[in-house]
């Protein structure tokens, strides 16, 4: 996709918002207005307000003002224009320094030029901006703000690392094992009394001077020193060793030795803890889950924290693979909770088998497990949680004689030098994985989590802006393919309406669909659909002119049906175009009626009283397809592709899908495969009895209801 963005160019647009965003909510930013008058910042704020910030100014004319406003509060930047004679940016720096404050000053200027900003920085300006361009200064004043805190952040950082410092001195002090800390030169710096007690010093401050291999016997003393040695690099992971201890009047004891980076009075050293007679057993079940045999929260939270820390440094990345069931909820209500510990214990044995034990596996709640894949490759990362989607999709687990399948979301979370804090990393996973089945449908996918910047988040406006640009000027067009019976056709044609964005790279246009599913402007969206609806019913009124009986499906997205005021806007237009409602179906995602169960119910039962159908798409991808169907009562269904796509390579699941066939059937409920490719699929659709099928192989989606449906 090119870099330039223009306005109506579908690239452009699907550059803009194919990716998922969340909505961020509007910062506070508290601005010194410094010899700017009101009618001056005006623009300043409108144009802070637009991007999403909250700017709350006060305008300082004078030194002394100016000090008596640094008094009232934290500020967070200072904007002035190079105006001589009056209080000036550089005043306000030297005041500034004096006071040792830290507030970014962004001198504005009528004129950007090479000399102007040479000496705005030499003044010790953040920035030198013309006021002429806009863009750049939101952009400074962004950065500006994100490098103020960050700054903040690290000194409050650092003032926690002081307490915390103090609170580790007071529980070593506590402590009922020994622990010391030596520094660079492996000195100690620390001992606490229980060291003493447990090797016989008189008084704690006699090690002082000595080196801790002393304390152990005399063929551990070169392991231990190599392990000492290590450890002053912050990017080794902890040490354990087992070592025979010696205490000062010669006799011997078995200890645990664990030595792990540290810091000590504000600077690095190493930590060593001993815990006498202790023995490491990795086969302990006390990290363990007990249902699935991985490793429970606690220990892969705490291989996180470690993992988080070890990355800090540098050149130690690694990844999280966070793995949520997408029907947990659905297993524990059919088979119990015994039954779904069967399914759990299944998966984690797969687990077992495609994971190398270098990394960590772990069950961390219900239905979720986690992979702390230590690899820094994140390809591989994206690779290995594919693999994991498709193997535990084709899993097929026997449970007291029922067959299972279960599938899940994977999201993925990087960890390196610029990683946030631990919990925060599994966060960011876990909102990938939910967002795979909440936002785009049927899950069994995997995700890499991204992080969304406000640059980004500012082109979704612009985005709406582009599709509503495109409304108004005629840009869009709609297509149709045809859904032919297996049995009989009964004398009317059936056609799926497509809309597509203009393209004059591309006859058939580009589908929107890449962004009416992420879209979240309720009102853009709303639009969209009743552009389509008209169009369709203005193509379906010319029809019935022409003596030509021809049934659509028309695709609705989430934020139509959840509105109150659609189903009257409907009957106008039904009333308007004298269009038999029995002749429109509206099709609607399985995913989006699960996620707003109540307007869903509301919106099927109105269009039932309205005359028309409706078709859900997607049918049998979620966990609740049973109880969706009784609830809405739809006249259609229309299986996901999934169930067609895999109809030829999963032998077994003929069985279930046979199953749900004959239960619809049975419902009197009219059955559509789509993305149906070849003849060999049709025979095996046409003997489960399906309704009608719906492909490429058929017709590609084209301009006119032109299909021979009557051959």
């Amino acid at each position: 996709m090119s870099g330039q963005v223009k306005t109506g160019n579908p690239d452009a647009l699907l550059k803009r918002i194919i990716s998922e965003k969340r909505q961020r909510l509007r910062k506070n930013v508290h601005i010194l207005f410094l010899g700017l008058s009101a009618e001056e910042a005006d623009p300043i704020i409108t144009l802070l307000r637009g991007a999403r910030l909250a700017p709350r100014g006060k305008q300082v004319q004078s030194a002394d003002e100016f000090s008596a406003a640094l008094s009232e509060r934290a500020w967070d930047l200072i904007l002035s224009p190079q105006v001589e004679g009056k209080f000036t940016a550089k005043e306000a720096i030297q005041i500034l320094q004096r006071q040792n404050r830290d507030i970014p000053v962004i001198q504005l200027v009528p004129k950007s030029t090479n000399q102007s900003l040479l000496q705005g920085l030499k003044a010790k300006m953040a920035a030198v901006i013309s006021l002429d361009e806009q863009e750049l200064l939101l952009i400074q004043i962004r950065q500006q703000l994100e490098h103020l805190e960050n700054r903040r952040r690290l000194k409050a950082v650092e003032v926690q690392q002081t307490e915390t410092e103090k609170l580790c001195k007071q529980l070593s002090d506590l402590s009922v094992l020994p622990i010391l800390y030596l520094n660079s030169d492996l000195h100690p710096v620390y001992t606490n009394q229980a060291f003493a007690d447990l090797f016989g010093l008189e008084d704690k401050q006699n090690l002082h001077g000595q080196s801790l291999d002393k304390f152990v016997a005399m063929k551990h003393r070169e392991q231990l020193i190599t392990a000492l040695h290590s450890s002053l690099d912050k990017s080794i992971d902890p040490v354990q060793l087992e070592l025979s201890g010696r205490r000062v009047d010669g006799t011997n004891f078995m200890a645990s030795f664990s030595i792990q980076p540290a810091r000590y009075q504000h600077q690095n050293c190493i930590q060593v803890i001993i815990e006498p007679d202790s023995k490491a057993n990795e086969d302990s079940f006390a990290n363990l889950d007990p249902i699935t045999r991985l490793y429970d929260k606690d220990y892969l939270l705490n291989s996180l924290e470690k993992a988080v820390h070890k990355a800090l440094p540098g050149g130690a990345d690694c990844n999280l693979l966070y793995i949520k069931f997408d029907n947990y909820a659905n297993l524990l209500s059919e088979l119990g909770s015994k039954g779904t510990d069967i399914v759990l214990a299944d998966i984690a044995e797969l687990l077992h088998a495609k994971i190398n034990r270098a990394h960590i596996c772990a069950r961390i709640g219900d239905g979720i497990f986690a992979v702390l894949f230590h690899d820094p490759n994140t390809s591989k990362a994206i690779k290995l949680a594919e693999l994991l989607c498709k193997a535990i999709s084709q899993q097929q687990i026997d449970v007291t004689g029922i067959t299972i399948q279960t599938t899940c979301s994977i999201g993925i979370s990087t960890i390196n030098d610029n990683a946030p804090h631990y919990l925060e990393i599994l966060d960011q996973a876990r909102h990938a994985a939910e967002s795979i089945s909440s936002k785009e449908g049927s899950g069994n996918g995997a995700k890499l989590y991204e992080l969304v910047h406000q640059a980004e988040l500012e082109e979704d406006n612009s985005a709406i802006k582009l599709i509503e640009d495109a409304l108004a000027n005629d840009q869009f067009h709609l297509l149709f393919q045809p859904i032919v019976g297996l049995t009989s056709a009964n004398g009317l044609g059936n056609y799926e309406v497509f809309l597509r964005l203009s393209d004059n790279e591309s006859t058939e246009g580009v589908s929107p669909n890449v962004f009416l599913t992420t879209l979240d402007h309720a009102e853009t969206s709303i639009n969209l659909d009743k552009w389509v609806i008209q169009n369709s019913f203005t193509k379906i009124a010319e029809q019935l002119k022409e003596q030509k009986r021809n049934r659509i499906y028309i695709n609705l997205t989430a934020r139509f049906f959840q509105s109150p005021d659609t189903l009257k806007w409907l009957s106008e237009q039904l009333k308007q175009y004298r269009i038999p409602a029995d002749l429109i179906v509206f099709q609607l995602s399985e995913s989006d009626l699960t996620t707003a169960l109540p307007q869903a119910e509301r919106f099927a039962l109105g269009i039932s009283k309205l005359g028309c159908r409706l078709c859900i798409k997607h049918f049998g991808i979620s966990p609740n397809s049973l109880a969706l169907r009784k609830k809405l009562k739809p006249t259609l269904i229309k299986l996901d592709g999934s169930y067609i796509q895999d109809l030829d390579n999963l032998n077994n699941a003929d069985k279930g899908f046979a199953k749900m066939i004959a239960e619809l059937k049975t419902a009197k409920i009219t059955t559509i495969a789509p993305l149906v490719e070849d003849t060999k699929l049709m025979g095996k659709l046409w003997k489960f009895g399906i309704d009608y099928v719906q492909g490429y192989y058929l017709q590609p989606p084209g301009p006119e209801m032109s299909y021979d449906f009557f051959e």
